[in-house]
């Protein structure tokens, strides 16, 4: 296996644009908010990450991804539990590391975490050992101690991941990523537990060679969105938007802002359902020509999905923009997390967080850690303000080469929101 192929943490997308960068541009008003660094573990030398976070409360947050390099052989499982006063690191299972694969590569890494009550969370990803390629993985807590909780099995070239987890109730629960299709193609993937056992949903595709869904969101259990992206030979990749209507899931066209060029991408990474008739959703688009990456957020009014103006740090060439992570309670007050890389930065990734008033996006100032930092996920609890948004800062540098941060070390940045 190749791991730097994986999307969630790897930034695959993003390898041939940590380019030199010439200027830049104005920026853009800033929306009030205050963001403040938390102190978070990082209990491994060689590196670790935060991929996503998820809350009940104030005092209740939970914190999931991997420790370990940016190369993920060898990864363990990452969890961090916010008390109201610390983040701490708990026990989590690392079912890829298996005794008999001494001497060869396995890793465990963990893309989205879900809380339905402090007695009750879900954590997904995928893990490898030295017999099998990627698998999806599943872990819950039950207020004790996280296990590891057993997944369908699919076809045996197994090559698949989980990215997404969201919930309805303990016994209604989506899990979203891709799978193998015999003929080495790559497809949908969708799992619901309900109360009992992970199953297999029937989802579509889009296209015959390659589909992946990167994040789920639904206000509830007969109206879920999932978004994520399409791949074909000498085609651009597209955006994939699917829905969930109680019954059936079905392909819904989602606009592609450079529809065209075998080189360019449009990618959703994060979708967050608020309503029927509101839902958003973010990524970015790559256009090779210009040799930018920039911001893109789409809106569901209840009728089409539509592309939704949002700033950029700058466009000039080389420069990155990317939102991997949007979250929020009304569609009048959203939030959306990545990073940005420019001329100013001198090529270093920078915090990257946007805010949504009801009419415009605009870029809200965000604190630094170190020589370079990612944002990869953000969520603001029901009822409350607060908004985390966590990732990884370096105090070496971003590789030149592909874009990662060397020497990873988890970051999390809190606000009680505006």
């Amino acid at each position: 296996m190749n791991p730097n192929l994986l999307d969630k943490h790897s930034n695959r997308r993003l390898i041939n644009l940590a380019l030199a960068l010439f200027c830049l541009c104005p920026l853009f008003s800033v929306a009030q908010a205050n963001f403040s660094l938390q102190t978070s573990p990082s209990p491994n030398p060689h590196g670790t990450s935060l991929n996503a976070v998820s809350a009940t409360s104030n005092t209740d947050a939970w914190a999931v991804g991997y420790k370990n390099d940016n190369n993920l052989n060898d990864s363990r499982t990452l969890i961090e539990h916010w008390n109201g006063n610390d983040w701490k690191t708990v026990p989590s299972p690392n079912p890829g590391s298996t005794a008999n694969c001494k001497g060869f590569n396995t890793g465990n890494v963990l893309n989205s975490v879900t809380v339905i009550s402090p007695t009750d969370a879900w954590a997904v990803g995928l893990m490898f050992n030295c017999s099998s390629l990627i698998k999806p993985l599943a872990l819950h807590w039950d207020g004790l101690r996280w296990r590891k909780v057993k997944t369908p099995v699919l076809n045996t070239n197994d090559n698949a991941a989980l990215n997404s987890v969201a919930a309805f109730a303990s016994n209604d629960v989506y899990a979203v990523g891709y799978q193998p299709a015999p003929n080495g193609a790559v497809l949908t993937l969708i799992e619901h537990w309900d109360g009992s056992s992970w199953k297999v949903v029937p989802s579509p595709n889009a296209n015959a060679t390659g589909n992946v869904l990167s994040s789920v969101s639904g206000k509830s259990s007969t109206d879920i969105w999932a978004v994520g992206d399409i791949v074909s030979p000498n085609n651009p990749v597209l955006t994939l938007v699917e829905h969930f209507d109680g019954a059936h899931w079905s392909v819904v066209p989602s606009p592609n802002p450079l529809p065209t060029g075998s080189l360019n991408q449009n990618v959703l990474t994060s979708v967050q359902a608020n309503s029927a008739a509101d839902v958003t959703a973010a990524g970015f688009v790559l256009n090779s020509g210009q040799q930018t990456v920039t911001t893109l957020i789409e809106h569901w009014d209840g009728m089409l999905w539509k592309v939704i103006p949002s700033p950029n740090k700058s466009t000039v060439a080389g420069s990155i923009n990317t939102l991997r992570s949007v979250t929020g309670t009304a569609g009048t007050n959203l939030y959306a997390a990545g990073f940005f890389a420019n001329a100013q930065t001198g090529g270093q990734q920078r915090t990257l967080v946007e805010h949504f008033d009801g009419q415009n996006w605009s870029i809200i100032a965000t604190p630094t850690k170190g020589v370079a930092q990612q944002l990869q996920g953000i969520f603001s609890p029901t009822n409350s303000t607060s908004i985390w948004t966590v990732g990884a800062f370096s105090s070496e540098q971003t590789d030149p080469e592909t874009g990662f941060l060397i020497i990873p070390k988890t970051l999390v940045l809190f606000s009680p929101g505006s």
